[in-house]
């Protein structure tokens, strides 16, 4: 007769304990091919159990292939293949992919969520919890809820200058997963040009979807276009109003060689990258490449991301009317990858003008932020070993070392001293001496105490590789 050790303190109930019991035996051929098991009165009794609970171990173990029953005679184990089920409980998983933890990040372009309206937020969401629930529950429609279509329509007239129909927005999880429906929009045969030195997460995205990509270089006004009339490329993907990273602004004479060269041919286009155009701290914003493009050829894209919080994944593009009819044909069956919960949510956020608020606050709070860090370096011994390069924008500037160490040498000593950046060179393509030795400070998630930190351990290990 079969032997189970039932705990009956345990939290687990007795039909999954002694269900585990036989699956293990059979597992490790204790209970053998073909073997008969007792019958459920017969365990019952033995085991001082309810029938019951035999019953219900029993149905699971025959659900899942352990044992077959023969009618009027019972239940007799399967035979098994060789191959070896795990028996034994498995232990804790301890991730291997673990954040290592820095005293100073100066890479991530983090928000400073203690400036967000927290409150405001919460308050609208918990509204949004209350609204018509055919709507909140109910499938969103491919390209985004009509509402928040909207509301990001208004808000690129008011803030961008921008006229759009809330039937050319996309909005998606992330440009990530934009991108990616821009390729198979576009073509898999289609080659892109990517700006270098510029973001390295679209070069990525583009070679793990095998699609062409060249890189051209940059000049002080921006992508040069007779390198650009050289290649293969018939899209070309940049950030006119403030690269990252270099923090250029690409002038007027530049945008229009820019448009002459995509309207030279039908199956060209730009993709407007308009991230982080909401932090201008001098002047005006500069205005998008959309706005004097007449031939329907500029893609333009931005994110939520930066002016409200990296979690918020939630991005949009806007696309020729020409494209939306394509797309409407050829990719509307992908479902939209935002929550209707948080589409709702960002749409009453904008038509509520908090969002306005948020980044006008903001706004008056990085330009202190820049400005106490740019002092701060200013007044310590690295104002005569390095440079800052900045136009007054963003939430990052370069700053230029005069040093004999090599990039990966500076990133790796700050390293030991738990102080994460990065270096301009990483984000090119092709080497160029002119972007070395130039470090990328973030500042927009720093405290006064890790910046006085960072700049103290640079000096330290400044002091004897400098001319």
């Amino acid at each position: 007769m079969i032997t189970v050790n039932l705990d009956r303190d345990s939290s687990t109930s007795l039909y999954i304990q002694l269900y585990e019991s036989l699956k293990r035996d059979i597992i490790i051929r204790k209970l053998l091919p073909n073997e008969a098991l007792p019958s459920k009165r017969a365990l019952s009794e033995h085991l001082g159990i309810s029938i019951k609970t035999i019953e219900n171990a029993y149905s699971q173990l025959l659900l899942e292939g352990y044992i077959y029953s023969v009618e009027k005679k019972g239940y007799y184990v399967n035979a098994l293949s060789d191959y070896r089920v795990r028996s034994n409980p498995t232990k804790p998983y301890v991730s291997k992919y673990t954040d290592e933890d820095y005293l100073v990040d100066l890479k991530a372009n983090k928000n400073s969520m203690e400036m967000f309206p927290v409150s405001t937020w919460y308050r609208i969401m918990r509204e949004t919890l209350s609204y018509d629930t055919t709507r909140l529950w109910d499938t969103v429609p491919f390209n985004g809820l009509s509402e928040l279509r909207i509301a990001i329509a208004r808000h690129l007239l008011d803030f961008r200058g921008m006229e759009v129909s809330p039937d050319q927005i996309i909005v998606g999880a992330g440009t990530e997963y934009l991108y990616a429906r821009l390729i198979q929009l576009l073509g898999r045969d289609t080659s892109f040009a990517v700006e270098d030195p510029g973001y390295t997460k679209i070069r990525a995205i583009y070679h793990s979807n095998q699609v062409n990509y060249r890189a051209i270089p940059l000049d002080k006004n921006g992508i040069r276009i007779d390198l650009l009339k050289q290649s293969d490329c018939n899209v070309v993907h940049v950030s006119p109003a403030h690269h990252f990273p270099l923090g250029l602004v690409m002038p007027i004479a530049r945008r229009l060689e820019l448009l002459s060269w995509v309207n030279a041919q039908k199956d060209r286009y730009i993709i407007e990258d308009d991230y982080d155009s909401e932090y201008r701290y001098h002047g005006m914003p500069v205005p998008p490449l959309y706005n004097i493009d007449v031939r329907s050829k500029v893609i333009y894209m931005n994110t939520f991301s930066k002016c409200i919080a990296p979690a918020v994944r939630i991005s949009f593009m806007v696309l020729p009317e020409a494209l939306m009819e394509r797309y409407l044909s050829t990719l509307s069956f992908y479902s939209c990858s935002v929550s209707s919960f948080d589409q709702f949510t960002l749409a009453k956020f904008i038509e509520g003008n908090y969002l306005e608020r948020h980044i006008n606050h903001m706004k008056r709070y990085y330009i202190k932020q820049r400005d106490d860090v740019i002092r701060s370096i200013s007044q310590s011994s690295l104002a005569d070993k390095t440079r800052i390069i900045e136009d007054a924008a963003g939430t990052h500037f370069l700053l230029k070392v005069n040093t004999s160490l090599s990039d990966e040498e500076l990133i790796s000593r700050l390293k030991e001293k738990k102080i994460l950046i990065s270096c301009l060179s990483e984000y090119c393509e092709h080497k160029n001496p002119l972007y070395e030795s130039t470090l990328i400070v973030n500042y927009s998630g720093i405290t006064p105490g890790q910046i006085r930190y960072f700049i103290t351990e640079l000096e330290t290990l400044l002091q004897p590789y400098s001319a």
